[in-house]
């Protein structure tokens, strides 16, 4: 791209009469074709980046891309990006055509047989160059930032699972604590209870033998 394209590009444009090509015939083809080709990598790329990307946030527990995968990846971009652009090649030619003083000068252009195979070409590049990146890029990306920021991610959901486990054991064990000290406390009163018991009844069986021995001394 910065070798082929932009220089050549900016001086057929900018520094020439009507865009004038000056660098022969055999150059037409290789620029157009190369500045194509560019278009495609760059699209078919940040594709495939948002795909690894989109795998790795919404499914987390599958296994990463491999080193081989990747490569197999890499290449695929390339030769899709080298074959869709081939028409091109072919049809870029030199073409003569007077500029705005009526002076015959040269053109890098495509020439096609007929123009609807033109437009129909042309149409195939905007939806493969355009229409296609764009929507699996916005499709993507938009499930990302939903997951991100709307959704809550699985480790914090099973975190606030761990927490409110945790929170009702306390309660559980904070529970029979209190039951526990209750029961404590009623078997204590009951104790209590009884040893009163005790005491009012050995009282009251040493009263019965006090009254007892005095009936017996007053006989």
């Amino acid at each position: 791209m910065s070798v082929l394209c932009v220089p050549l590009t900016f001086i057929t444009s900018v520094l020439r009469v009507d865009n004038d090509w000056p660098f022969g015939a055999f150059m037409c083809p290789v620029v157009l074709y190369a500045q194509s080709v560019s278009v495609f990598l760059s699209a078919f790329t940040l594709v495939a980046i948002s795909l690894d990307r989109y795998i790795a946030i919404i499914y987390p527990l599958r296994p990463r891309m491999t080193t081989r995968q990747a490569a197999l990846v890499i290449a695929l971009i390339w030769m899709l990006s080298m074959a869709v652009p081939l028409p091109i090649a072919l049809m870029s030619r030199i073409v003569l055509r007077r500029d705005s003083y009526g002076v015959l000068r040269d053109r890098c252009d495509e020439v096609w047989p007929a123009d609807e195979q033109r437009y129909i070409y042309s149409l195939a590049l905007m939806v493969l160059q355009y229409f296609l990146p764009l929507s699996v890029l916005s499709f993507t990306y938009s499930r990302i930032g939903i997951v991100i920021w709307v959704k809550r991610p699985p480790g914090e959901a099973e975190s606030n699972r761990d927490q409110r486990m945790a929170a009702s054991k306390r309660k559980v064990s904070v529970s029979s604590r209190m039951a526990a000290s209750k029961r404590k406390v009623s078997e204590s009163s009951r104790m209590a209870a009884s040893k009163r018991k005790v005491s009012v009844s050995s009282r009251m069986a040493a009263y019965k033998r006090k009254v007892s021995a005095s009936s017996r001394l007053a006989a």
